[in-house]
């Protein structure tokens, strides 16, 4: 299968008159009903993004959730907030790097590893947040994670740039794990200001993609083991493409990449609903898929069309937990970013 990159700064400009007449729905970051909602119903007054589906807990994914939104959204005093409670609560003494989760009860940090995809997340949001308030020294601050990572984090294999999930516990001698939905496709685009080791572990994200297609629904499997030369479904995890996977399509249409991985998501999850499948066996879950994931699906769906309509994506509500209300918020960023600009 052949990649074609669709990189945004290569793109020709649109006029605005253009946008419009092929655009419906660029007035994001004026919807502030989308945030508003998100703020009232996820974030503490101290600043602690709450995954109200995992025992209230907070981790480095959340925090950088939440930040990148308020970064999009121009409320910078909800970023400060939640950018002095992941500082001050995840960050490392060893490194610029985040502990990955934060529980209610003591230990609060049960666990000292970090999650790359979390430390990603914090560093493009402060990326984001230095464009919009520059006196701050967020970038600065961006720039320490994004060295940290690019220094522990990039490794090789299969003859091209891999992302280790964590500091410890995924590189093993006779074999390494990682986690396609960790490669986060726009932050890339935005840290090869720094390196172009980020433009080459997009290039190695798209090729194993492109190996990693199982099945019967050929989707890879959340997590992938490279061993004795190959790809394989990771034999510590389930064999399924599930929650974490659902972020690979929306990281590829907000990148810019045109992949068949999207076609295959959006194809399995509009013929079942699950919130599952098992890549050996086509095992699914008994349960639906929740709305973020159906609203990726959308959003791939108007990737393909010549007219693209905000309108079709939902909003968030009662019925979603706060990564599915996540992963609608940012099919919407993804609209507003890969095809308002």
């Amino acid at each position: 299968m052949k990649w074609f990159p669709l990189v945004l700064a290569t793109l020709p400009m649109l006029t605005h008159s253009s946008v419009e007449a092929k655009v419906h729905g660029c007035n994001i970051q004026g919807d502030q009903k989308l945030w508003t909602y998100y703020k009232q119903r996820y974030i503490t007054p101290q600043g602690r993004v709450v995954d109200n589906g995992n025992d209230s807990i907070s981790h480095s994914e959340s925090q950088g959730y939440g930040m990148l939104m308020a970064a999009f959204f121009h409320d910078h005093d909800t970023f400060k907030q939640l950018w002095q409670w992941t500082r001050s609560t995840l960050q490392r003494d060893e490194d610029a790097l985040f502990a990955w989760k934060w529980q209610p009860q003591p230990p609060h940090i049960p666990d000292p590893n970090n999650a790359s995809d979390g430390d990603i997340f914090i560093a493009w949001a402060l990326l984001k947040a230095d464009e919009a308030w520059p006196d701050y020294q967020y970038r600065e601050q961006a720039k320490a994670i994004i060295d940290a990572l690019a220094k522990s984090h990039i490794v090789t294999l299969d003859n091209e740039l891999a992302l280790l999930p964590a500091s410890y516990g995924f590189a093993h001698p006779t074999s390494t794990v990682v986690n396609p939905s960790y490669w986060i496709f726009p932050a890339f685009n935005a840290f090869r200001q720094f390196s172009p080791r980020w433009s080459a572990l997009s290039e190695g994200g798209l090729a194993l993609l492109d190996k990693n297609q199982f099945g019967k629904y050929h989707l890879p499997a959340d997590w992938l083991e490279f061993q004795n030369d190959s790809w394989q479904p990771a034999q510590q995890f389930p064999s399924r493409f599930s929650y974490s996977s659902y972020r690979i399509p929306l990281y590829l249409i907000w990148g810019g990449y045109d992949s068949a991985i999207n076609d295959h998501y959006r194809s399995w999850l509009q013929q079942n609903n699950r919130a599952w499948v098992d890549v050996n066996s086509a095992q699914m879950a008994d349960y639906k898929a929740p709305n973020g994931a159906n609203a990726i699906a959308t959003l791939v769906q108007i990737s393909q069309e010549k007219y693209k309509h905000r309108n079709a994506l939902p909003h968030p509500d009662a019925n979603d937990d706060y990564y599915s209300a996540s992963l609608i918020i940012f099919s919407h960023i993804a609209f507003h970013e890969r095809y308002c600009q």
